[in-house]
Formats: structure tokens, sequence, C-alpha cells
């Protein structure tokens, strides 16, 4: 049986109360967000609990959980799209406005959820990079780890008895650490 430090474990719970989840926690909960694939198969509406998607023709772009864009994907049923913030200029601009905020201690608005749908992508579908799959890992690293330093370097600023802190443009991942 689970004592009760195992067991607030397991539900992400810190000994202190506060709330984390592990990066696997993160990325399931990311794979609910919706991705663009290219189906290769017809197949009509599938009503999910979280609505419906399709219908599936093939060549004709559709919005998916990423999920389940993962499950078509290992079968070759379809292409998934890359979101147009993992593209390679768009990575690259996206860091060029982090530098440029680097003295301010702004982060630039991301999407929620762009660490855990990137390393999904990276290990799930290299494939969909075209080849840029490294390029694309340096750049969204080199991302986070700008955001990372201003996080923190905006933490450490702080005076110790600050009673709240507002924090805009931070993601799940940027949120847990």
């Amino acid at each position: 049986m689970a004592t009760h430090s195992e067991t607030k474990e397991l539900y992400g719970i810190k000994q202190n109360g506060e709330m984390c989840f592990s990066a696997k926690e993160l990325e399931f909960l990311a794979e609910d967000e919706m991705i663009e694939i290219i189906p290769r198969f017809s197949f009509q509406e599938i009503g999910l609990l979280s609505g419906s998607v399709g219908p599936f023709q093939p060549m004709v772009p559709v919005q998916v959980p990423l999920w389940l864009a993962l499950k078509l994907h290992e079968r070759q049923m379809c292409k998934i799209q890359l979101p147009s913030w993992l593209h390679r200029d768009e990575l690259l601009e996206r860091k060029r406005e982090e530098e440029a905020e680097k003295e301010n201690k702004y982060l630039t608005p991301v999407e929620f959820h762009y660490q855990e749908i990137a390393t999904i992508l990276f290990r799930r579908a290299p494939d969909s990079f075209a080849g840029q799959e490294g390029n694309s890992r340096i750049q969204v690293k080199d991302i986070e780890e700008l955001r990372d330093s201003k996080i923190h370097t905006s933490l450490r600023d702080l005076e110790q008895y600050t009673p709240a802190v507002k924090i805009a443009n931070v993601s799940a991942m940027e949120i847990n650490k």
C-alpha cells in the first residue's frame, strides 16, 4: 500500500502542497491539441468526446487531435503537417524575438504546449520535418534556454516578500519547472 507521500507524488503534488506534473503527463495533456494532417484514406466524420473530426478525404487537410494524428501516422494513413510555429523560419524568428527582448525580460507569446508538442513530433514523427529535424530541435532548445534564463532572472530579481507575480506568455512546461 502506498504511503501518504507516495500517493501525493502519484497525483503530482509536491511535499509543500504545490502541483507538479512530469514531462510525460504534460505531453499526455498536449496530445489533445489540434494539428493538421493530410489523410491517405477516405472516411466519414468521427465523433470524439472533444468534438467531431473529419470527414477524411485523401490529400485534403483536416484538423485532428495530436494523439489521433500520431496513431494514423504510425499506420502510415496520414502525413502530419507541422504547426506553422515549428517551421524553420518561424523558429529562427522566435529566437530573434526572444533575444531582442532579453534585456526587458519579456517573454514572447508561444503555444501553451510548444515544448511538449515539439518533443512528441521529434520523437514519433521525425519525417514530418523534411530533413530539418536536427536543426529544428536545436532551435527549439535555444528558445527554451533563452526563455528559462529570462524567467530565472526575473524571479531572482523579485523582492523577498513579493505577495504575487504576474508572468505573461509562459508555457505549460515553464510553469511546471
